[in-house]
């Protein structure tokens, strides 16, 4: 179990093909589930604390080994879809028929393949920061600013200097937890979750679930982008976008009761039938 990827206590559940996934749970005593997924729950946690508030919230840790069953055609892992399918795998364990699912840049691709494989199981999707890439990518300013070292990437990612000091602790317990190549391939690329981007463009506009998206107007990814983000708006179906003016991608630091704030609102809105 990999505890040291949450702040607080940390339980494990193993599934049914032997694979073990850490998480944690808040709000226990709500009726309602939302599940949110993501490479760790250290700077994250503090909008888990708030949407437990209202709901029965589940946290995920996105892993990178144990067994695996979502496989490339040359045998390799598709982690896209693995993760989704753990989370998937994770509620059925669990007992939990239907939930809310909530994701944050990386977080959102298992929300995406619960989406396309098992829509049954959502109430809604909260898309947070990231949408699927149907028209590619316009820039590669967050990439770079990875390259030139954490300080330059933080100093964007960030309103509040603060900040740095909980994301460098965070860094300090899990160690590189994003090195895998995994990150790169799939965590920025819901739509890899579809065989191709037309499958994933035609799903865009038939959707069953109600999509929340969510972006920072600071954020470089949602200039990186900026096409694909703007299309997903107009073409994914019955969404719900907000922008929040000055807002950066390290939202989750500078203001994670605003973060739940829109989960919230988003979904009241979703179950009002206009």
């Amino acid at each position: 179990m990999e505890a040291n990827k949450v702040k607080g206590e940390a339980k494990s559940l193993v599934l049914d093909n032997g694979a073990e996934l850490t998480y944690c749970e808040r709000g226990e005593g709500n009726r309602e589930v939302l599940i949110t997924g993501a490479f760790y729950f250290h700077t994250f946690m503090p909008v888990v604390e708030h949407l437990a508030k209202r709901y029965h919230v589940y946290g995920v840790v996105m892993r990178f080994d144990g067994p695996a069953d979502q496989l490339e055609p040359d045998g390799s892992v598709h982690w896209g879809r693995q993760w989704g399918k753990d989370v998937y795998d994770f509620a059925q364990k669990m007992g939990i028929q239907k939930f809310h699912y909530m994701g944050k840049c990386h977080g959102t691709v298992p929300g995406w393949w619960l989406v396309k494989n098992h829509p049954e199981s959502l109430d809604t999707f909260s898309s947070f920061y990231l949408a699927p890439h149907v028209k590619g990518q316009s820039a590669n300013t967050w990439f770079e600013l990875m390259g030139q070292g954490l300080d330059k990437m933080m100093a964007v990612a960030m309103r509040k200097p603060e900040g740095l000091k909980a994301k460098m602790e965070e860094m300090a317990t899990i160690g590189d937890s994003a090195s895998s190549p995994a990150v790169p391939k799939y965590a920025s690329a819901p739509e890899k979750v579809w065989d191709s981007v037309e499958e994933c463009d035609e799903a865009l506009k038939n959707l069953a679930v109600p999509v929340g998206y969510c972006f920072g107007s600071e954020d470089p990814l949602l200039e990186d982008y900026w096409e694909s983000n703007l299309y997903a708006i107009m073409n994914t179906k019955g969404a719900r976008t907000t922008i929040l003016q000055g807002e950066r991608h390290l939202m989750e630091l500078d203001c994670p009761e605003r973060v739940a704030a829109e989960v919230f609102a988003f979904i009241d809105e979703a179950r009002k039938e206009y």
